[in-house]
């Protein structure tokens, strides 16, 4: 291949529009359901699978999020199905007897996915995609790596789609850590990556690691729209709107993906590379089970206020301070705010600060935001830019630390959380009275 697949995204931009090669634009006789449901064995399981029937030479193999299924993936594959691809909207949970859980992963058989892909091509001699997103995408890119070991001849697999993947591993490290799986993997890649998303900061790392594994690797910024956009019961205006659109960012993925080679061998992991799922969920995140194993210098800060002022954490020496990263349109956010307040009103005269770094959003808005929506008075930082983020990790929105008074990190926290139970408070008074 003489060009990247960028370059090729961008001379092609126009298509989005216009009806896919090699794909039927007569859908053939879809029903406007799921024509064809299934029961399927996969991994070892009966696993449920909804057929939307179509007459193209493609097949979408749909994997959902930790979520589940959703009114919103059948909306889409009703879409796809009318401009004549075919999906398979896949649900292992139900076929795995496991609650729909960003830890089910770690102990579904990732051999699901290479079932499934052979069943799929076997039922209609197509080419398969795959399609996943959020948490789900550690375990299917294990389960298309062993299924690229199985077949290393096949050429049916024709590429994966990947809707804001989050594929680092969690662990706290000096920068972020990646799933070896990654670095494994060598499927052409589309990534379709919401824009006010804490994954959109992951985007250049997992684009370069999948791309040290031999992958192509296209991907296109959905701005103005949060994570599972699609089937939020919260959607706004603009998310409803792109979601009208979304099917066709999917049929332009596969267009893409569909110009690359299929047949690729993957490299062959190192005997002592551990592949086993381990799926980070932050989903019950407390405070008390984010201790670090031993303090260290927190990075530096330095961001200007509402009222104009530069602010600089080390200026903080010799006080407790909670650094919290947060944008207005994340409801966790919103959610802790009034405890952060009730937090640093009680603790204010022993020594505690709060600073709320705003990510990505311009003054205006957060203006209105302070005063329509939360009425706070901690200190809020811009950062318009997002440049903090080269220096702290923001995983999750909102994510916390807490610095103790001599500068060094304490605590860490991916989510939100009531800052003002009982065991927070105490904790944070045990770092007041070092």
């Amino acid at each position: 291949m003489t060009r990247s697949l960028a370059v090729v995204l961008l001379s092609l931009v126009a298509l989005l529009g216009t009806p896919l090669i090699a794909l039927a634009q007569d859908a053939g006789d879809p029903t406007g359901a799921a024509n064809a449901a299934a029961i399927i064995e996969a991994g070892g399981a009966e696993v449920p699978v909804e057929r939307y029937r179509a007459d193209g030479d493609a097949v979408l193999l749909w994997f959902p999020s930790e979520h589940g299924l959703r009114d919103g993936h059948r909306t889409q594959a009703l879409a796809l199905q009318a401009i004549g691809i075919e999906v398979w909207l896949v649900d292992p949970f139900s076929g795995h007897f496991l609650p729909e859980a960003a830890s089910s992963f770690d102990d579904m058989p990732t051999t699901t996915v290479a079932d499934l892909i052979e069943s799929a091509h076997a039922d209609t001699g197509r080419a398969v995609f795959a399609f996943g997103h959020d948490r789900a995408l550690p375990w299917l890119l294990t389960g298309l790596y062993q299924w690229q070991l199985a077949h290393p001849d096949a050429d049916h697999l024709a590429g994966l789609l990947m809707a804001s993947p989050y594929l680092h591993t969690g662990v706290d490290t000096e920068g972020t850590e990646l799933q070896a799986i990654v670095g494994l993997t060598n499927l052409p890649v589309y990534i379709l990556q919401p824009a006010q998303s804490p994954q959109r900061q992951q985007l250049g790392r997992i684009r370069a690691g999948l791309s040290e594994g031999g992958s192509a690797v296209g991907a296109r910024l959905l701005p103005g729209i949060r994570d599972r956009f699609f089937f939020r019961p919260d959607a706004t205006a603009g998310e409803q709107l792109a979601s009208e659109h979304f099917h066709r960012e999917i049929a332009f993925g596969m267009e893409m993906l569909s110009r690359l080679p299929r047949q690729r061998t993957p490299a062959v992991a190192e005997a002592d590379t551990d592949l086993a799922v381990r799926t980070p969920t932050g989903s019950d995140a407390q405070l008390n089970t984010n201790t670090l194993d031993e303090p260290v210098a927190a990075p530096p800060l330095e961001r200007p206020d509402l009222a104009g002022d530069t602010r600089r954490l080390e200026d903080y020496r010799g006080e407790v301070v909670l650094v919290n990263f947060w944008a207005s349109w994340c409801p966790p956010c919103v959610h802790e705010m009034p405890s952060m307040q009730l937090l640093e009103d009680e603790l204010r005269a022993e020594g505690f600060r709060i600073l709320a770094v705003n990510l990505g959003e311009d003054e205006a808005t957060i203006r209105r935001f302070i005063e329509d929506e939360v009425q706070t008075d901690f200190t809020i930082l811009l950062d318009p830019d997002q440049a903090s983020l080269n220096d702290w990790r923001a995983m999750a929105y909102p994510t916390s630390y807490v610095i103790d008074r001599e500068g060094q990190l304490r605590y860490y926290l991916f989510g939100a959380i009531e800052w003002t139970e009982p065991g927070v408070i105490d904790q944070i008074r045990e770092l007041l009275d070092e």
